[in-house]
């Protein structure tokens, strides 16, 4: 695994996929390949985006590990190297998160994405050998670490540095509760690593090296992700300020009252998927159904942003 060949290869738009359910819960494998189509069709490919598959998004504690192969398959098998596809690695398990990464290795993924596990907040050392553990097992595949600090576990920028030694450590998804370690991450990591914005800040990102967005809205709307990744890469960065108040804040707080009531991700995406004429459905449970008034106000949303429904 070469770092800067995997950092060129996840560049863009980072688009966590929403896993898909039929009516009686089971994997809606077809739906989630058509996503892809989508997806692609509309513009979104190597250099400009990369697809998650099987992370917060895609509903990932949900499924089983049997299931979470079956939907890695699906997604890397539909993109067929238009675009890199990452697999979520997430768990608590070492040596669960090690079937994934073969499995993810085998199959073709360009990365696996892994993050400290969660429930008993683990020490640095920890984490550590966690990755390291995952780095040996899959040699040939990059990964990037996803900084969860919302579970217990939030990373020193000391920590990041211990863990961009390990060479298929290629990119941080990066989002912290203090502003500064946000920043100073940025200053002396953006070198080492690709740095993709988890923190809603994809200028100021961009602005400090960084090499990726996460960017919901562009699930539903791919021409609006590479709008937005084409003006970050000509650092046009008055006007991709204006695209983040005129429609990734406003998704972001549509995302925010939900989760007031509802918890869970990926929802907010199924509803739209359901406006553009596409399969969505429900979350498994313990997410239950959002009401009905959400999706009228994401119609909206569409409307006032020019966001084109009915086309799928």
């Amino acid at each position: 695994m070469e770092r800067t060949a995997t950092i060129n290869r996840l560049q863009g738009c980072y688009l966590a996929l929403p896993t898909l359910f039929k009516d009686d819960l089971s994997l809606n494998l077809a739906g989630m390949r058509r996503h892809v189509r989508f997806l692609i069709d509309h513009g979104l490919h190597e250099g400009n985006a990369v697809l998650l598959v099987n992370g917060a998004n895609g509903e990932f504690p949900m499924l089983t590990l049997e299931e979470r192969k079956q939907t890695a398959e699906a997604v890397v098998g539909e993109a067929n190297d238009r675009i890199a596809v990452i697999v979520g690695a997430q768990t608590s398990s070492t040596r669960e998160a090690i079937q994934i990464a073969q499995h993810a290795q085998d199959i073709g993924a360009a990365a696996l994405q892994v993050s400290p596990p969660y429930y008993f907040t683990p020490t640095d050392d920890d984490v550590y050998e966690y990755v390291a553990a995952i780095a040996r097992a899959a040699p040939h595949m990059g990964i990037v670490f996803y900084t969860t600090y919302w579970l217990g576990y939030k990373p020193v920028p000391a920590m990041l540095e211990r863990l961009a030694e390990i060479p298929q450590v290629a990119c941080l998804k990066w989002g912290s509760s203090d502003l500064l370690d946000y920043q100073f991450v940025l200053l002396h990591l953006s070198n080492k690593l690709g740095i993709i914005d988890n923190q809603v800040m994809p200028v100021y990102n961009q602005l400090m090296g960084g090499s990726g967005v996460n960017l919901h809205p562009a699930l539903l709307w791919p021409e609006w992700g590479v709008k937005m990744w084409g003006l970050l890469e000509a650092r046009e960065w008055d006007q991709a300020q204006t695209e983040v108040r005129r429609v990734l804040l406003p998704y972001y707080e549509i995302i925010g009252d939900i989760w007031q009531t509802h918890a869970g991700e990926g929802n907010v995406e199924k509803l739209g998927l359901e406006l553009l004429g596409m399969a969505g459905g429900h979350s498994r449970p313990p997410m239950r159904p959002l009401p009905p008034e959400y999706k009228e106000r994401l119609r909206q949303f569409c409307l006032e942003v020019g966001l084109p429904l009915e086309r799928a």
